[in-house]
């Protein structure tokens, strides 16, 4: 009895001791594996970058070297240059008597040649273009200036047409007050006593009210100005705007 008795005593403390050996060597084996297991965060991402295209600028195609040729200056610097040494002075020659010239008579001239000179004048005579005859000249003067007045006439008329329709025209009070703003292009004939016929809206400016008006504007300031007797047309149509803006 005395000799089995310490083995199971002995087995619990060997069971006992392999125990706390393998929770220890657990315990080392999972330090040195929690550094493989616990993953590296990922490098943040560079920010991107705003990337712009910009066009190149034109570039003018470079000129073409123009080849001169050499003027009077640059011919006698290059002769110049070539130019061989000057040569010794040699003293001039005797001067030696000339006989005075005798004066060269010049030849008569013939009958074949006077006549070659009449033929060239009348060529050159029937060869020059004709002369604008004066009255021609002054009746293209003439046309010119009557077109002038009549554009002129025309001007004036059509001045005298938006002064007289903007002494009538009357602002409603309800587009006051709104702060109702347009501009109204209003068509109508008129005849050659200033009385305005068919008058309508021929472009309105989306408010009823300003429409309105525009048309009783121009019945309102009937008789017009006549129209100029040399504009075409009887009755004389028109298409006048009348604009409504608030200061």
């Amino acid at each position: 009895m005395s000799v089995d008795a310490p083995a199971p005593a002995l087995r619990r403390w060997l069971l006992s001791l392999g125990l706390v050996l393998a929770a220890h060597a657990l315990v080392i084996v999972a330090l040195l594996a929690w550094p493989a297991r616990t993953p590296l965060p990922p490098p943040a991402a560079p920010p991107q970058a705003l990337m712009l295209e910009l066009a190149p600028a034109p570039r003018a195609p470079p000129a073409a070297p123009s080849e001169l040729p050499p003027g009077p200056t640059q011919r006698a610097r290059q002769a110049s240059a070539r130019a061989a040494p000057p040569a010794r002075p040699t003293p001039p020659p005797a001067p030696v008597a000339q006989a005075p010239a005798q004066p060269q008579t010049q030849p008569a001239p013939t009958p074949a040649q006077h006549e070659d000179a009449t033929s060239d004048q009348a060529a050159a005579q029937a060869s020059a273009p004709p002369s604008i005859a004066a009255p021609a000249a002054d009746a293209y003067a003439a046309a010119q200036s009557l077109a002038g007045a009549t554009a002129q006439a025309h001007v004036t008329w059509q001045a005298q047409l938006l002064g007289h329709l903007q002494r009538y025209k009357r602002y409603p009070r309800t587009a006051q007050r709104r702060r109702q703003e347009g501009v109204v292009q209003v068509g109508f004939a008129v005849d050659r006593r200033g009385h305005a016929s068919e008058v309508h809206v021929v472009q309105g400016s989306g408010r009823d009210t300003l429409d309105a008006e525009a048309l009783a504007t121009v019945q309102r300031a009937d008789p017009l100005p006549p129209p100029p007797a040399d504009l075409p047309g009887d009755p004389v149509r028109v298409v006048v705007p009348v604009e409504f803006f608030l200061p």
